[in-house]
């Protein structure tokens, strides 16, 4: 029988890459709650206890939540998308009152990061790269057409004339249009303390992706995307788990979007540094996390299926069943 240090509310655990992070988190001795609003979500039932609630915009979400907070008594509530972070960080007192840890950022910050344009306009004024954004008039091709809100890569198209242009922006909802710069596409993976203090940096190229997923990727030393992305954080003040995402080439590197939680692919950087989960519970415990900036370099993960089988909603055959 585990002996539990820890007790954590993760929301959202309902993606693939959700199921390795809950793991590793058991593996260390934490009792994991998790929640989802889909109840045949896989990371509900390798959860130590599981809830279905509203989505994060739902008027009820957040009173599910509070009532959770009251039955399970956590010491930490860590957040994992958009609108839930929204809504939980808006109400943050409301934890904290409870003696609740809510690891995220405060609800201003989460705005920011939730909307492309303010991002943008945020980093440019701290001196950090970015893609040109354009107008329909004097957009250059090939340009990328995105929603400004909204997470990973999903609704993204690449864009070669002005045809194109004019379908995708009728088919994307708050569409921006962006530059298009091919090169290598990292996502960082970043923790920072309660103050927003980084702990830990890693970059890793996202070598292979299905569906936003990382299903290939591998750790890098890059002392300029490090080094912006502890500007980022204490500039923004990003509380707990950060994924920031940039584009590297020989012309320099360029950030794209931060990312309030921890990424799908996040689980590559748990292990090639293995002080973020042992700074995720320090925090929990109200100690003091140690800050750790060196990591694996060249640690590859390959990812593949697993499956769960249940019967009447309960687990009857995984190869990782508890």
């Amino acid at each position: 029988m585990r002996n539990f240090k820890v007790r954590i509310i993760k929301t959202a655990v309902g993606s693939m890459g959700k199921v390795p992070l809950i793991k590793e988190l058991q593996k260390n001795g934490v009792f994991v709650i998790g929640t989802d609003v889909n109840p045949l979500s896989s990371g509900l039932y390798i959860s130590d206890k599981k809830y279905v609630v509203p989505k994060g915009d739902d008027p009820n979400f957040l009173q599910s939540m509070i009532n959770i907070c009251k039955i399970e008594k956590p010491n930490l509530l860590l957040p994992n998308e958009e609108y839930e972070t929204l809504t939980l960080s808006k109400n943050k007192n409301l934890f904290e009152e409870m003696g609740i840890i809510l690891l995220c950022p405060d609800f201003d910050i989460v705005k920011t990061c939730f909307d492309k344009k303010k991002t943008k306009v945020y980093l440019d004024n701290i001196g950090i790269p970015t893609p040109v954004t354009f107008t329909p008039q004097n957009a250059q091709f090939p340009c990328i057409v995105k929603p400004n809100f909204g997470r990973g890569s999903g609704n993204m198209y690449l864009v070669n004339n002005e045809k194109e242009l004019e379908f995708y922006l009728s088919k994307v909802e708050s569409p921006i249009i962006e530059e298009y710069i091919q090169g290598e596409e990292f996502s960082v993976d970043i923790i920072a303390d309660l103050s927003g203090e980084p702990l830990s940096v890693i970059p890793r190229v996202r070598i292979q992706t299905e569906s936003g997923i990382s299903t290939k990727g591998i750790t890098k030393n890059e002392p300029t995307i490090i080094d912006f992305c502890k500007k980022i954080t204490k500039e923004l003040e990003l509380k707990g788990p950060s994924c920031i995402q940039c584009i590297k080439n020989e012309s320099g590197v360029k950030f794209i979007e931060i990312n309030n939680r921890f990424g799908s692919g996040s689980i590559l950087s748990v292990h090639a540094c293995k002080s973020i989960i042992d700074n995720l519970i320090k925090i929990a415990k109200n100690e003091k996390p140690v800050k750790d900036f060196k990591f694996k370099e060249e640690l590859t993960m390959l990812r593949y299926y697993n499956e769960i089988f249940l019967e009447k909603g309960k687990i009857i055959t995984t190869d990782d069943s508890k």
